[in-house]
């Protein structure tokens, strides 16, 4: 999906709080849509009992090795991250008085509101919690089969959504809610849920309404 702003005006992406509504657009393609509730996610409490991760979605959807995967962590004490060799993370503070990344040959601290930071899955690093814990936004790639863009976006008005070849958005809620204006039986979208906006041969467009703020995850498969 593309919005048609850039076309004229350059890169996506402005987190301007001006911007009204988006019309994506494509050629030839379908668009579909799933719903995460916040009250679905799966709760995994880590072995070091240090925090909990509240897994939102891992693509694809089975029991075997996924390729993409998106969550919430709660991070109650300082701690080494896992290592997840041949991928890329993208992690964004969603509340708390921020963490420091110390990596081996750097440090990067996230800040209120919403700091992120994008870093190698094979880097050693540890997370220092500055003032109390933390609530974190994660995105984890394959780093050759997929590539993952974040970016947190101001919402207001129809979101015109039509599919565009490989590419699929995930869209979690930082606040507000919202509808698929398309589908007379949307379920209301509420702060902290999530939808996954993707290629499908069912629908030829989807209206998104919705009023508030969002991380939005452009997802490009980059493989045939």
């Amino acid at each position: 999906m593309i919005l048609a702003h850039d076309l004229n005006h350059g890169l996506l992406g402005s987190s301007s709080p001006l911007i009204k509504s988006w019309a994506f657009l494509c050629q030839n393609m379908q668009m579909s849509y799933r719903h995460f509730p916040a009250s679905e996610f799966t709760r995994m409490p880590w072995k070091n009992a240090g925090g909990v991760t509240h897994e939102i979605f891992r693509f694809p959807d089975s029991d075997g090795e996924w390729q993409w995967r998106v969550s919430i962590a709660e991070v109650a004490s300082d701690g080494a991250f896992s290592l997840f060799p041949g991928s890329m993370r993208s992690l964004t503070l969603l509340s708390g008085e921020g963490m420091r990344l110390d990596f081996v040959d750097r440090s990067v601290e996230l800040m209120p509101p919403y700091s992120s930071a994008i870093f190698s899955g094979d880097e050693i690093l540890s997370a220092h919690l500055l003032d109390g814990p933390t609530t974190d936004f994660n995105a984890i790639w394959q780093a050759d089969k997929f590539n993952i863009h974040v970016e947190r976006r101001a919402m207001h008005g129809s979101i015109w959504c039509i599919a565009e070849h490989k590419t699929s958005w995930l869209v979690y809620f930082l606040s507000g809610h919202g509808r698929i204006k398309s589908d007379a039986d949307s379920p209301e979208i509420q702060t902290g849920d999530a939808l996954w906006l993707q290629p499908n041969d069912s629908e030829q467009r989807l209206i998104l309404e919705a009023a508030g703020e969002a991380l939005w995850l452009k997802i490009i498969e980059l493989y045939p």
